[in-house]
């Protein structure tokens, strides 16, 4: 009980995961009950209502093709943090599978491991994620398969370097000692003891692969045209910008928000799970 009031004591006291929860909440929200807020359907074109402006009907105006902006603002959102989303799990997964794998074992494992990880550093993520979706071609699989490849070595790093100090406590050195499987040991002792460190990457993460997804459908390497979702959105508004700029903006802004949203709960985790700090909320 008392760790439990330590631990709210912890989110209760820090004020950018307040604020970043409070925005992500709104959002995710958003995203979820997409169908019941969205006036129309996201994807229905009308072209004799090109770029109307903003009326009960579409509380957004339209887009240069006679969509409704509200409805292809939500559903683009919602597909936004879902390709996000999965490739955060995908690289978290990855990354954590092979760190503990580097860790854990060591000697030619680590130093395979440890090769791959050096070389996937070598290049920026999103000139990796280019080159692959150059080659697959648009479209949603194709495009969490690229971003999916790339961007699981800071994860592996995180783990192996917290996997080779956890391996050699009493607790793991007890469970072998009592003829506990090598896998028992890895599940039940070594991931549970190394996963908190990656919490507030995790978090930033989901932010920078937002602006990933966005910035590649932009450039006509995300999802296929006319997929309602936020960086084609603003793809689509330069094409009358700027004589109709909220075409481009709110979509934007609508990025803005998430990134800040999930910036504000990364740092804010940070800075409670940072040992030095001695945080009530510091779960080592």
């Amino acid at each position: 009980m008392a760790q439990r009031d330590l631990l709210k004591e912890g989110i209760l006291g820090n004020k950018k995961i307040l604020i970043g929860s409070a925005i992500i909440g709104t959002v995710l929200i958003i995203a979820l009950f997409a169908p019941l807020i969205a006036p129309h359907d996201p994807e229905a074109i009308d072209l004799r209502n090109r770029i109307a402006p903003w009326t009960l009907e579409h509380p957004l105006g339209t887009d240069y093709m006679g969509r409704c902006l509200l409805s292809m603002l939500v559903y683009g959102l919602r597909l936004s943090l879902f390709i996000a989303a999965v490739v955060l799990l995908i690289r978290v997964a990855l990354g954590t599978a092979l760190g503990m794998m580097a860790g854990y074992f060591g000697g030619t494992a680590d130093r395979l491991i440890c090769r791959i990880i050096d070389f996937e550093l070598v290049f920026p993520d999103i000139v990796l994620a280019l080159v692959l979706v150059g080659t697959l071609g648009p479209g949603v699989p194709n495009l969490i398969l690229a971003l999916s490849i790339v961007g699981w070595s800071k994860y592996a790093r995180v783990i192996r370097s917290t996997v080779i100090s956890v391996k050699e406590k009493g607790f793991v050195e007890s469970a072998r000692a009592l003829g506990a499987s090598e896998s028992y040991i890895m599940g039940r002792h070594i991931l549970p003891n190394t996963i908190a460190p990656l919490i507030p990457m995790i978090t930033l993460g989901l932010g920078g692969l937002l602006l990933s997804v966005s910035g590649l459908s932009f450039i006509g390497l995300g999802v296929e045209a006319g997929t309602p979702e936020l960086g084609m959105m603003i793809k689509n508004g330069f094409g009358v910008f700027p004589g109709h700029p909220h075409l481009v903006l709110v979509p934007s802004a609508l990025i803005i928000v998430c990134v800040t949203g999930f910036t504000l709960i990364g740092d804010g985790l940070r800075d409670q799970l940072d040992p030095r700090k001695g945080n009530p909320f510091n779960l080592s």
